[in-house]
């Protein structure tokens, strides 16, 4: 009984372990949503630029150009550090811009990943593959596909 008792002990630490190594640690996977949030922050900011740009006719200078208390949207909070300026913003040219945050985790590996697509939200079919640390996306307004407003 006595070899019984510690043989299931034994199953029960090996599935524990084993499960760390299949699924991940909590601290990556808490790491892999929060880089998941920056991916739809990220997309609500071009989201926003590209209304901007639609509206104005052209790219904002800063991200400041959207703080609005009217609609009640703000500049979103980096999930790990609560910081706005975690995300960077820089115009390239009169359609380009980048956008850039710092990531815990790499999704370069990941061959189904597309990025978080909530229900009503479009990505435009852009790739959202980063590596660990700094990356920024750089994107190109499409005028014939976006019209001016």
């Amino acid at each position: 009984m006595k070899y019984f008792i510690y043989a299931i002990i034994g199953i029960v630490i090996f599935t524990v372990i084993a499960g760390f190594f299949i699924v991940g640690s909590p601290a990556n996977e808490r790491a892999r949503k929060f880089d998941e949030q920056r991916i739809n922050d990220l997309q609500t900011i071009q989201w926003q630029i590209l209304n901007y740009w639609q509206t104005k006719n052209k790219l904002p200078q800063d991200l400041a150009n959207f703080q609005d208390d009217i609609s009640g949207f703000s500049i979103p909070r980096d999930p790990d550090s609560n910081a706005t300026s975690s995300y960077l913003y820089s115009v390239k040219g009169a359609e380009t811009f980048s956008l850039c945050a710092v990531f815990s985790t790499s999704n370069m590996d990941d061959p189904d990943f597309e990025g978080p697509s909530p229900i009503g939200y479009r990505s435009w079919g852009d790739n959202w593959k980063h590596n660990v640390g700094q990356t920024c996306f750089e994107r190109t307004i499409d005028k014939d596909l976006y019209k001016k407003q």
